[in-house]
């Protein structure tokens, strides 16, 4: 009887002493690393698809020009003639998954969150802060 309350109090404690053990090793999950530039995975110009548009009675085509340079990225849309949009400098970047980045540029003294998603050799996503909202297909120009 003794040998029996010996053996389940040691099995007892050899668990929970083994069970803490695996749960003090645990590492904490580690944050984005930031990187100065952009990624050059998804360097580059890239367009979205031309639409057409009624300005009036005129008819004129838009679509948007993305280009992503080592630390600049300038997105403006085209209608007709004329030319709207932003440059941001100072690019830095973090990995969130696989072709997955997240872009941060200064913009007019604020910061501007690009969501990058590589689907293709001739195709990214781009959405707007780090939940990619309202996300647009861009085609290498």
């Amino acid at each position: 009887m003794n040998m029996t309350k010996f053996a389940t109090k040691a099995s007892i404690t050899l668990g929970l002493t083994l069970g803490l053990g695996l749960f003090a090793t645990q590492q904490p999950a580690q944050a984005a690393k930031w990187h100065k530039g952009t990624p050059s995975a998804v360097r580059g110009t890239w367009k979205t698809k031309s639409t057409n548009i009624s300005l009036g009675s005129k008819k004129t085509s838009s679509y948007e020009k993305l280009t992503i340079g080592k630390t600049a990225i300038s997105d403006y849309i085209y209608t007709g003639k004329n030319k709207l949009g932003m440059k941001g400098t100072s690019a830095k970047y973090a990995a969130t998954g696989k072709h997955t980045y997240i872009i941060k540029a200064k913009v007019s003294k604020k910061t501007t969150t690009l969501h990058v998603k590589k689907l293709s050799n001739k195709v990214i996503e781009v959405g707007t802060g780090t939940k990619n909202l309202n996300p647009a297909k861009y085609y290498k120009a």
